[in-house]
């Protein structure tokens, strides 16, 4: 009899049902992950609207999670041993993957988009993906992994130097930890926002935060540098406003980076940029020595990681955090736990 699990599926645009599906059986070369905490991404929320142009129904969506090994006799993968997927697959053919720079490979596919993810008790996932963890690193923190190999890609490419002052534009997810690894290469760090649950989790972190509702944050992040604007700002939240104040804010010979996903066509005066030569340094994904960063600096807990979370939900609560999420009033990072259902 075929072993069964619980899994949400994504069946279509703004549908999502949670029911027992068979366990994946593992092929060649794959590996069984018991998942202990899948987040969601801004990523899942274009698949669930039907917006994303790779993702196919049914899938069971989720490129960030961890978990422990439940397949035996894997070398070097003990059962039970607590592992991150690094979700990337790349092709390893195109002129990108031979020159070494996969994580912008021409047909770049991610678990959870292009085959099944975290939703799930249980995932099947190339051998390749699979990284191992300290044992003393809680999974509730390594969940934060793969969004912090983000901002850890975003920093160590960008132009910042230490006692600079950089302006983080947006406080979700990846804009707290683009913030944090900012101010852990020695920058003071600007968050701009207009959460007030967002705002609240970048105050109690230490920035120096800009609510965006009612203070303008051009403004006062040109105040702030006497009128010069910032030698790197992070774009993080992808939407107009603040891909415009980037523009607006980045000093002379300074550098835009691009880490925000907009969810539609947006809009960029070029001529000031030309005039000041700013560069804009678009950021994707992140390299594998990136992600290798990622989990030593969880595992050194020289940074917030719980902080970000405000929702840890069970797995039939799936749409109520995919909703959470795209609301972004209420929420940040939010978190499913597949091991709160049944068996």
């Amino acid at each position: 009899m075929t072993a069964q699990m619980m899994a949400s599926l994504w069946t279509g645009p703004e549908q999502v049902q949670t029911q027992q599906v068979a366990r994946p059986e593992p092929g060649p070369d794959e590996v069984l992950i018991k998942v202990a905490y899948a987040g969601i991404c801004g990523t899942d929320l274009m698949i669930y609207l039907g917006k994303h142009p790779r993702a196919k129904a049914p899938l069971i969506m989720s490129h960030e999670f961890v978990g422990t090994i439940a397949s035996e006799g894997v070398e070097g993968l003990p059962l039970g041993a607590p592992v991150a997927i690094n979700p990337l697959l790349s092709c390893g053919e195109c002129p990108a993957c031979r020159r070494g720079v996969g994580y912008v490979c021409e047909h770049l596919g991610l678990v959870g988009i292009d085959r099944d993810g975290g939703f799930a008790q249980y995932a099947a996932v190339p051998v390749h993906t699979v990284r191992l963890l300290p044992r003393s690193l809680p999974l509730s923190r390594a969940a934060l992994i793969e969004p912090l190999a983000v901002a850890v890609h975003a920093v160590r490419v960008s132009d910042l130097k230490v006692g600079d002052i950089t302006a983080v534009l947006g406080a979700g997810p990846v804009g707290i930890l683009t913030a944090q690894m900012a101010r852990l290469a020695g920058a003071a760090v600007y968050v701009s926002e207009v959460s007030p649950r967002r705002l609240n989790i970048a105050r109690r972190l230490g920035f120096a935060v800009i609510d965006a509702r009612s203070t303008d944050p051009v403004a006062e992040i040109l105040r702030a540098t006497e009128g010069e604007g910032v030698p790197v700002v992070f774009e993080t939240a992808g939407v107009q406003a603040t891909i415009t104040q980037a523009g607006q804010v980045a000093r002379i010979l300074g550098q835009i980076l691009q880490v925000g996903m907009p969810k539609a066509p947006v809009e960029m005066d070029l001529t000031p940029l030309l005039f000041r030569e700013v560069r804009i340094t678009p950021i994707r994904v992140y390299r594998e020595e990136d992600f290798d960063l990622a989990i030593r600096l969880a595992a050194a807990n020289v940074l917030q990681l719980e902080e970000p979370v405000t929702h840890i939900l069970p797995l039939n609560e799936l749409e109520k955090g995919i909703h959470l999420s795209h609301e972004a009033t209420d929420a940040c990072k939010v978190l499913i736990s597949p091991g709160a259902e049944a068996p």
